[in-house]
């Protein structure tokens, strides 16, 4: 499984930008989302500033949620 970060411009449908955060692990990313540990992550989740905070911690992505949104985008691999 890749992870994803979509960033979206608020305004347009379209990916504005997309981050490979694959390397942050699934088991890190289940915890920042509320899966449980055997949970399937295999959803597409909004990224609120809670999971902005904790992303930003782990992979240095700054996120200016005011101007765009951002979703977590698993894709099978």
């Amino acid at each position: 499984m890749t992870f994803l970060i979509a960033r979206y411009d608020k305004d347009a449908d379209f990916t504005d930008d997309r981050w490979d955060i694959t390397y942050v692990g699934a088991p890190a990313l289940r915890e920042i989302f509320a899966v449980a540990p055997e949970g399937d992550i295999g959803d597409v989740y909004a990224i609120t500033r809670e999971h902005a905070a904790a992303l930003t911690k782990l992979t240095g992505i700054t996120f200016d949620l005011a101007a765009y949104e951002y979703f977590l985008e698993p894709e099978a691999s």
